[in-house]
């Protein structure tokens, strides 16, 4: 399966690359950047430090976005640290791609032997400013996965709105709107695959890729005595690749909130569900996801003991 990764690391988005990366069924074909958990320049950083450390300098990381496609972003720096990582990698010795994400992405998936499947893992401001420069691009992917919104329940940047889409909210409603067929891996689903503060300290692993995902689980944890589960946002969006029997989906029709509707800046980012019977969006059902089977999953990739 060819995969396109597009991602802002982030603790859980570099827990995600290396799932991918240990992946036998996998060929990343290319990760490309945002800011969001952190600025492009240090999301851009971590890419190529990960892909350096797992020795796979041969995948390109294409620069994306450094500002939503409105406003600022809000980093998530209390989150992750202000590296976006909470294990020190070296300076990558290479550097990202002359070639942007926007075209790279447009080339990569018009121009592919067979289709590839795109998962984002970060704001969506790249993917909306490629359906605006050319939608049959995205038309084109095999699949598009997305971690984010907060479909029936609470956000984690504000009461109603999950971080990604609350980062970019014009480009989650320019995704949503687009009538593209959108698997939709949503706070609610994510929230019930995690790791608890012991599990991590118990991990034993007998390869590099394994050995870095729980460092950075273990650093997250160090960062605050106060943390007792970390939930497993974006690897869960990598399984509905992967592993699509963790996740069942259910077809609905929605938008979502941004500043054409409000000026309060709270709702930024709703998600809000227009027909929750049919449509191209294909959300995950959060009492249908197998929670056993996607740490079963997690653990053989990551070859967890």
């Amino acid at each position: 399966m060819a995969v396109v990764v597009d991602t802002d690391p982030g603790v859980d988005d570099a827990v995600a690359i290396l799932m991918l990366l240990a992946d036998p069924t996998c060929d990343i074909v290319g990760l490309t950047t945002t800011a969001g958990n952190v600025p492009l320049a240090r999301s851009t950083r971590n890419s190529l430090a990960l892909l350096e450390y797992a020795d796979r300098l041969d995948i390109p990381v294409c620069r994306g976005a450094a500002r939503p496609v409105r406003g600022r972003y809000a980093y998530a720096r209390h989150v992750h640290s202000t590296s976006g990582l909470t294990r020190r990698l070296p300076d990558p010795s290479v550097s990202a791609s002359q070639t942007g994400a926007i075209p790279f992405l447009e080339r990569i998936l018009l121009d592919a032997a067979s289709p590839v499947t795109i998962i984002a893992l970060g704001p969506l401001t790249n993917l909306a400013r490629l359906w605006r420069r050319n939608p049959s691009a995205l038309r084109s992917a095999h699949r598009i996965i997305v971690m984010g919104g907060a479909v029936r329940t609470e956000g984690n940047a504000t009461p109603h709105a999950e971080f990604n889409f609350y980062s970019d909210p014009t480009a989650a409603r320019i995704i949503m709107e687009s009538g593209l067929p959108i698997t939709l891996i949503d706070l609610a689903a994510c929230r019930r695959v995690s790791i608890s503060r012991a599990r991590a300290e118990q991990v034993r692993c007998t390869g590099r890729l394994g050995t870095l995902a729980a460092e950075l689980l273990n650093g997250w944890f160090a960062r605050d005595q106060s943390r007792r589960q970390f939930n497993l946002y974006d690897p869960l969006a990598v399984l509905a690749a992967t592993h699509p029997h963790v996740v069942e989906l259910d077809a609905m029709s929605m938008t979502v909130i941004d500043s054409d509707d409000t000026d309060d800046s709270t709702m930024w980012g709703k998600c809000e569900v227009i027909d929750a019977n049919r449509g191209p969006v294909l959300v995950a059902a959060p009492d249908r996801v197998d929670s056993t089977a996607a740490h079963a999953a997690i653990q053989d990739l990551l070859k967890w003991a």
